[in-house]
């Protein structure tokens, strides 16, 4: 059998990886409203298709029947929270900024 072997420079590589984030607020909250308008897009085309609507979850729902429609209620309300959430955290992260810079 072959053995890996990690050195600390493979290690750092993927910790690095994991805990990567964007840094820039503005860029933050472009990728939080892409984000959210694609997977909305997402559930729009599947319902005007006719068939089932499948969530990022991998879960599909059949929008003509109350239990499905309830299920894109529910889903789509957690889309629009998280949404807020990310977008209010890109908003306060610049207005932080911006009184940084003007107290410099």
């Amino acid at each position: 059998m072959s053995e890996i072997t990690f050195s600390r420079v493979h290690v750092e590589l993927i910790n690095q990886d994991k805990v990567a984030a964007v840094a820039d607020f503005a860029f933050g909250s472009y990728i939080a409203t892409q984000t959210f308008f694609d997977a909305v897009s997402k559930i729009q085309r599947d319902i005007s298709e006719g068939g089932l609507v499948t969530f990022n979850t991998g879960q599909s729902v059949d929008p003509k029947t109350p239990g499905g429609l309830l299920a894109i209620q529910i889903y789509m309300d957690s889309l629009n929270t998280a949404y807020q959430t990310m977008d209010g955290l890109s908003k306060l992260g610049l207005n932080i900024e911006k009184q940084v810079w003007k107290n410099i």
